[in-house]
């Protein structure tokens, strides 16, 4: 029988509903198992999501998430509080659609490799961040500025947006993007400070002073002891649990979010 594990948000609502779900798994024979389950319900928002990605890092292309909204935003919710009854009956009929979301693998620290849903940023807030980026072992350019981020195309939509990055309307191919954030820029000294968008042929090293600069991936920090990073594609991928009959298209979920106007 299958085995679960439950992920929620701290709104009480979401603490319901987390026991309803767990209480109705429960009674169709489904074993919660919080170390090596097969689906992970997500309750919550984005951020939670982000947070379920973290916590199964090590088998993150093992496990099928159930993704229920419940918090502020939900680009990735595919169901609700609703309508989740029909994906419990698919998973014990066994007849769950599955669509697979890009990830950015991320080795750092010599041996460390993490895993980004949404994006992984190099920065340093107090002092100016150097390093050489290389593509495919070609260097690019010196980078001088507080930072560096990535996104997958599914992130693109975030922080990305936020700093004037692009947004990758399709998940057809597996795009990602590069943008720099307020880079040095004078007469001297100028780097490309546009977004670099780049499919999964493409490798990303980073060799400078990156040695107790952060790294944050999905909100998650981490702190650098090693002076290079490699960023990619990663050749695993995120499974998300999808309701055929509640499947908005990039540009739906985009009109929802971004693209209110009155006419």
């Amino acid at each position: 029988m299958f085995k679960f594990s439950i992920i929620v948000n701290e709104y009480e609502e979401s603490q319901a509903l987390a026991y309803e779900i767990n209480q109705q798994l429960t009674s169709h024979g489904l074993i919660e198992n919080v170390i090596n389950p097969n689906y992970v319900f997500v309750i919550g928002g984005d951020g939670t999501l982000l947070k379920a990605v973290n916590e199964f890092q090590d088998i993150i292309d093992e496990v099928c998430f159930v993704i229920i909204k419940s918090g502020s935003l939900g680009f990735y919710a595919n169901y609700t509080k609703e309508t989740y009854p029909k994906v419990i009956a698919d998973i014990v009929n066994d007849r769950c659609h599955l669509k697979q979301l890009p990830l950015l693998e991320v080795t750092y620290n010599k041996n460390q490799i993490n895993y980004a849903l949404n994006e992984v940023k190099v920065v340093d807030h107090v002092k100016t961040l150097r390093t050489k980026i290389f593509i495919n072992d070609e260097l690019l350019e010196y980078f001088r500025g507080s930072g560096l981020v990535f996104a997958t195309s599914t992130g693109s939509t975030g922080y990305m947006r936020a700093i004037n990055g692009s947004i990758i309307a399709t998940n057809k191919y597996k795009l990602w993007q590069l943008k720099e954030i307020a880079p040095v820029a004078n007469v001297r000294f100028i780097t490309i400070n546009a977004s670099l968008i780049l499919d999964d042929s493409q490798v990303i090293v980073l060799e400078g002073e990156l040695i107790d600069k952060r790294l944050i991936i999905d909100t998650f920090e981490f702190e650098l002891s090693a002076n290079e990073l490699e960023i990619k594609i990663s050749e695993k991928t995120l499974n998300i649990v999808y309701d055929e009959d509640n499947d908005l298209s990039m540009t739906e979920k985009m009109k929802s979010l971004f693209a209110h106007c009155v006419i």
